[in-house]
């Protein structure tokens, strides 16, 4: 039998008797980890799993190979913590008193997405004795990373329904809605086009969720238009597209839900469609906490997903450097940044005008503030604070805010901004290598600075110029 990276070690050290906490890859074979070990030493062990499609699999696979395996499950209450998702820790960090119960057992924990804070909570929560830890690649190679931005409603959820049928022949699809309102849409209008597909979110009765997660395994299903009910620990190997309608809460469980996609190692592609009002959400999402360190872990979350979706750089990068790994190139040729040409043109005097108004507001305030001032408001809050007397005040009005906001994000992406979180308030600041920027500009002269035009600056750049367009044709035709 051969076996994956670091699946052999891992499975040893469970069999020594060692506690082990294993941080591997979607599709990397965790599961094999702790099954093995159990057939070798003839002995029972206790899997604790957050959510029933998962316990589902394990159990039916096992049982496929013959061997005994049973779930139990709080089926009353498994809606709420389904939808709880990878939020899902309270119960968890009372598993530590089984220590005193099942004593000289060894503790496993396995994930696919613990950073190096939550490595270090999970092996305290449960009291680990000098764990054997193993963190491996969190690289996908072969799945594929874009992001568009798009207008809810159903003449995009027509146009999103159209391309699926292209990709069923090869796979299956999982469409992931931040709403039950979404799933229920999405999913009448897949079956409108005469594609087979299933539907699962937490206010489906239990039996109704387990039979279309069965025939979707099965391949009776090709589409599933699910909620973050569904998903976590999937076995289904030819899963070719993951779609994400709607940005998730943060970038752990992103990871997490697009990492369904080819576990057989075969392309696959994962797409995340989002609105600027999902960034927006913070304040719901953290609406039934009661810490407000709480609160603002949710708001950063969600930040850092906003940036995975506004930067202009390499995005497999980006998402490994998020989980703590080094990614050497600055491209990986397989996502949208960095196979699709772009058009880039110089911001430098733009650029000059942002990142000084910013520094102006000496980050007590969010990058609308800027935008305002730049644009020339009045309103009250800029006239209280007197920024009507700067000299930057109005001279942005060339640009619409969204164009403004868009230069921002991008801003931001590259380096020269940095937003962070007070409270509950995202603020925004002019960053060492922004400071540099502005130390060798002077105001009738900066340097050159050349940026990609990616997301909403492109789409902005080209309503302004047909905007010009329109303007200048209706002056020579005065």
């Amino acid at each position: 039998m051969s076996f994956r990276p670091y699946q052999q070690e891992v499975i040893e050290k469970i069999i020594e008797k060692m506690d082990r906490l294993v941080v591997m890859a979607t599709g990397s074979g965790k599961s094999l980890c702790y099954q093995v070990p159990l057939l070798v030493v003839k002995k029972t062990g206790i899997v604790v799993s957050p959510l029933i499609s998962l316990m589902q699999d394990q159990v039916m696979a096992l049982k496929q190979r013959g061997i005994k395996a049973e779930y139990l499950s709080s089926a009353h209450k498994d809606y709420t913590i389904q939808e709880w998702g990878h939020d899902f820790r309270v119960e968890y960090k009372q598993l530590d008193k089984l220590r005193g119960v099942l004593l000289d057992v060894p503790y496993a924990g396995l994930t696919a997405t613990a950073t190096e804070k939550v490595r270090f909570d999970i092996t305290n929560s449960l009291k680990m004795n000098n764990p054997y830890i193993v963190v491996g690649s969190f690289d996908r190679p072969n799945l594929f990373y874009g992001v568009k931005q798009f207008n809810r409603g159903q003449y995009f959820i027509d146009e999103l329904v159209e391309e699926i049928p292209k990709e069923v022949a090869n796979g299956s699809t999982i469409i992931y809605c931040t709403t039950i309102k979404d799933v229920e849409q999405i999913y009448k209008s897949v079956m409108n086009v005469g594609i087979n597909a299933g539907m699962y979110h937490g206010q489906m009765d239990g039996k109704s969720r387990e039979e279309s997660h069965r025939l979707f395994v099965r391949d009776e299903k090709q589409v599933m238009v699910a909620t973050i009910a569904f998903g976590m620990g999937i076995d289904k190997p030819n899963i070719r597209k993951v779609i994400h309608y709607g940005c998730p809460k943060n970038l752990e469980s992103y990871y997490q839900e697009s990492g369904r996609c080819g576990r057989d190692g075969i392309a696959s592609a994962c797409w995340l469609y989002y609105t600027r009002s999902d960034f927006s959400k913070g304040d719901y999402y953290a609406a039934d906490l009661k810490s407000e360190n709480q609160k603002k872990t949710v708001t950063e979350s969600l930040l850092e997903a906003q940036r995975y979706c506004l930067t202009a750089t390499c995005r497999r990068k980006f998402l490994l450097e998020h989980f703590g790994e080094k990614f050497a190139a600055d491209r990986c040729g397989n996502c949208d940044n960095c196979t699709v040409l772009r058009q880039h043109r110089d911001m430098s005097k733009e650029a000059f005008l942002l990142l000084a108004c910013i520094h102006s507001c000496k980050g007590r305030w969010g990058l609308n503030m800027s935008i305002d001032i730049l644009r020339g408001s009045r309103a009250k809050k800029i006239m209280e604070a007197q920024y009507d007397k700067l000299p930057l005040h109005g001279l942005g009005k060339a640009y619409q805010a969204n164009w403004w906001k868009a230069l921002g994000h991008q801003l931001i992406s590259l380096g020269y901004l940095k937003e962070f979180v007070t409270d509950v308030y995202r603020n925004v600041s002019v960053s060492s290598k922004g400071e540099q920027f502005l130390a060798s500009c002077r105001p009738d002269y900066q340097p050159p600075l050349v940026l990609p035009l990616v997301g909403e600056l492109a789409e902005e750049e080209t309503r302004s110029a047909e905007e010009f367009k329109i303007l200048a044709a209706s002056e020579s035709e005065g």
